[in-house]
């Protein structure tokens, strides 16, 4: 996978500029205090990334440990965190 991919309820993230935590563009999208975006798949690793209401955007892994790997309060930090990941 190449690019990271939103899931289809927030694909229209992918064409906004400057998401920060509390924008009304994404809280208009999302219904939960927490909510999982979408996801990059890198070899054998699944990075998502969290919208989390109270803090911002979060990168975890699947099958990692309890922490983020990374947060901002902006998406596009993150998107440039996850999408500049190598194997």
């Amino acid at each position: 996978m190449n690019k990271f991919e939103f899931y289809d309820k927030f694909k229209e993230l992918e064409q906004m500029k400057n998401v920060k935590l509390g924008d009304s563009r994404i809280e208009s999208l999302i219904d939960d205090p927490e909510v999982c975006l979408g996801h990059r798949k890198i070899g054998t690793k699944n990075y998502h990334i969290f919208y989390l209401r109270s803090s911002g955007f979060a990168v975890y892994y699947h099958g990692g440990g309890v922490d983020a790997m990374y947060t901002s309060e902006s998406l596009g930090d993150v998107l440039n965190y996850v999408n500049t990941l190598e194997v």
